[in-house]
């Protein structure tokens, strides 16, 4: 028994190990007075971190090259280089530009010089005789700093791979799951027609049974898979007659509108730079949940529009249905809630989700209003790019 809780955990560690310990950090000083920096170096050894030591603008640039540091401690007056250029050189190369520079000086001490350094990026400018206590905490401040960044960039990729890993893990299962759902769907379907009117009510009522809970399977083993391919590649953009988008949408519910005798009013929509699968998406996702949360008490009546706003285009899903409780606001958009039983609503819970995230990725977002009987308005954002119709 006591060895099972060590084996969950590493198994747990196996799929998702924890993110690698940051590298320590390393300062660099810059001094063409090797007394300075051997005094320098004693002042700093207590603190954790490598320490480097250049005598010159030339030998520092090197060693950037070569090292990350989390700081470098830059002496002004210099040879050939002083430490104004030195620092000019490094914001010029993209991996030099963010470290912070502490310029150090023992002559340089009008406000001029100060000023300079400021325009340059220096963080710092303090002069010698330098006070040790000093030195230490404004270098602490920075190395935590710098250790502080490093855990954030390390815990972010540590969770893209996560998520990667689990989209991954997603496809794979609801792929490999679609085949046998699709035979037990075919197997009950053959069983009901080959011994149609042999079977009892029980059996004939266990064989629906069946089948129905077998396309419910298949519809969110599909849903599965689309949120789960969401992200895995960049949405491809091209000119998008909206119009058309939306009528062949239509199509698709055009037997559930006959059935509800249901009311689609639509304005004319725009063409517009976008996603054509971002588009399909949210159209048969916020139609076909307008058409499904109605009562059955009056003709539903769905309304669709789009505005030109500030350098997007603002599309309305607007219907008289049951409406959502504030209450559930925080459910609607988060995969496999539900608001409402699958027997009143059937659904998977996951088609809002796959339009917030695709919505997302595209640049744009999506909200909605509404309350319990007053029906529900969903809106989306797809941004406004050059060269975009009218």
């Amino acid at each position: 028994m006591s060895a099972l809780p060590a084996a969950k955990q590493t198994f747990a560690e196996a799929v998702s190990p924890a993110p690698a310990p940051v590298a320590r950090p390393n300062i660099l000083i810059v001094d063409d007075r090797k007394e300075n920096l051997l005094a320098t170096e004693r002042v700093l050894r207590s603190l954790d971190a490598g320490i480097f030591k250049a005598t010159s603008g030339n030998e520092a640039l090197s060693l950037m090259l070569r090292h990350r540091f989390a700081l470098v401690l830059l002496d002004v007056q210099m040879p050939e280089m002083n430490g104004f250029e030195t620092a000019k050189l490094m914001q010029e190369h993209e991996s030099m530009r963010r470290i912070p520079i502490i310029f150090v000086t023992a002559i340089s001490k009008e406000e001029q010089y100060a000023t300079q350094a400021a325009e340059i990026g220096a963080v710092d400018y303090i002069f010698k005789p330098i006070n040790s206590d000093i030195l230490r905490s404004k270098v602490r401040v920075y190395l935590d700093l710098y250790v502080q960044h490093e855990q954030i960039l390390a815990l972010n990729e540590h969770l893209r791979q996560s998520n990667e890993e689990l989209e991954r893990f997603a496809y794979i299962c609801s792929h490999d799951m679609q085949e046998p759902v699709r035979m037990m769907n075919s197997y009950a379907g053959l069983l009901q027609e080959k011994y149609h009117g042999q079977l009892d009510e029980k059996a004939q009522k266990y064989l629906t049974f069946i089948a129905a809970n077998a396309r419910h399977m298949q519809k969110m083993i599909l849903d599965i898979l689309t949120f789960s391919r969401v992200g895995r590649e960049t949405p491809q953009m091209e000119t998008l007659d909206c119009n058309r988008v939306f009528q062949d949408v239509l199509s698709e519910f055009e037997s559930v509108i006959a059935d509800k005798k249901a009311r689609i009013l639509c304005d004319p929509l725009p063409t517009l730079e976008g996603c054509p699968t971002l588009m399909r998406v949210l159209f048969q996702n916020l139609l076909g949940n307008a058409l499904k949360f109605q009562d059955g008490s009056k003709t539903p009546e769905i309304a669709i529009q789009a505005a030109q706003t500030d350098g997007e285009w603002l599309f309305t899903v607007r219907d008289n249905g049951i409406g959502i409780d504030p209450a559930f606001n925080d459910r609607v958009f988060a995969i496999f809630q539900r608001i409402h039983r699958k027997e009143d609503y059937p659904g998977t819970g996951i088609g809002l989700s796959t339009c917030k995230k695709f919505i997302e990725l595209c640049g744009g977002r999506i909200w909605f209003e509404s309350a319990p009987g007053q029906g529900a308005a969903f809106f989306f954002t797809v941004a406004q790019h050059k060269g975009g119709a009218q």
